[in-house]
C-alpha cells in the first residue's frame, strides 16, 4: 500500500515510485525478464492511479506479464493472488524488492533445481529495517523459524531479504495446514513451522525492501555504486 510513503508526502502509487529513474514495478519486470522468466504475474491494486494502465503499455514488450486485479486485505492474500494457477516452481517477491542481479540469477537457478519437498527463502545479513523478520537457521542448513521484530535468534542475526523460491506443492502445503497466515511473515513462519517442507537458505550478500524516502535513497546509491 506505501503508507510509510504517503505519511511522507509522496502521492505517487508506491509500485510507480521510481528507483534510478525507471518506475518500481517496470525496473522489476525488466530484470525478471532479463533472468529468463517464462510467465510473469502481478497481483495489482486497481484503485492505485496509472498502476494497471501502465502494466497495460508494457504487454507489447512482454507478452509473457499477465496483469491481475485485486483488492486484498493481507499481503498473504496477495501472493495467493499473484501465484493462483501456477504449477511448478517460481519465484515470488514485493514490489520493492533490491538485490544484486548476478546473486539474484543465481538464486534463480537453484529454486529450478529444488526438490518437491523444498523451498528456497532469501536470507542476507545486511539488516536496515525497523522490525525485521529474522530468520533461525539450525546445523543442518535448515530454516527452522522466524521472529518479526524484537531481536535475533541466539543462532546469529539473518533476516528475510524478501525473495521466496517457491513451489505449487508449497502453497498448498499451507493451506493443508488449516491454519491461515495473516501475511507474508506469517506465511513463511508457517512454511518452516506447520509444514513438512524443507525450507532451505539462500544468502545475499546485500538485499532490502524499499518503504520510505530514506530507503529509497539507500537503493539509488547501491545501485549507482
Amino acid at each position: 500500500m506505501g503508507s510509510r510513503f504517503s505519511k511522507e508526502g509522496v502521492a505517487t502509487p508506491k509500485p510507480m515510485v521510481e528507483i534510478m529513474g525507471e518506475p518500481m514495478i517496470g525496473r522489476l519486470i525488466r530484470i525478471l525478464s532479463k533472468c529468463g522468466a517464462e510467465a510473469i504475474n502481478v497481483a495489482a491494486n486497481p484503485r492505485m492511479e496509472g498502476f494497471i494502465p501502465y502494466l497495460e503499455s508494457l504487454q507489447q514488450q512482454y507478452p509473457y506479464l499477465s496483469i491481475r486485479p485485486i483488492i486484498t486485505d493481507n499481503s498473504y492474500n496477495s501472493l495467493k493472488a499473484g501465484t493462483d494457477g501456477l504449477e511448478g516452481k517460481f519465484v515470488a517477491m514485493t514490489v520493492d524488492a533490491i538485490f544484486p542481479i548476478e546473486e539474484f540469477k543465481s538464486y534463480v537457478d537453484k529454486v529450478a533445481a529444488m526438490h518437491d519437498d523444498e523451498v528456497l527463502m532469501g536470507l542476507t545479513r545486511y539488516v536496515d529495517d525497523e522490525s525485521p523478520l529474522y530468520a533461525r537457521v539450525n546445523e543442518q542448513g535448515e530454516v527452522i523459524d522466524y521472529r518479526y521484530g524484537g531481536s535475533p535468534f541466539d543462532e546469529g542475526t539473518i533476516v528475510s531479504a524478501g525473495l521466496y523460491g517457491l513451489s505449487s506443492d508449497a502453497m498448498k502445503a499451507v493451506v493443508e495446514t488449516g491454519y491461515y497466515p495473516e501475511s507474508l511473515s506469517d506465511f513463511q513462519r508457517t512454511l518452516a513451522v506447520k509444514t513438512a517442507m524443507k525450507v532451505r537458505p539462500y544468502e545475499f550478500s546485500c538485499a532490502f525492501d524499499v518503504d520510505n524516502l530514506h530507503d529509497l535513497s539507500e537503493a539509488n546509491r547501491f545501485l549507482a555504486e
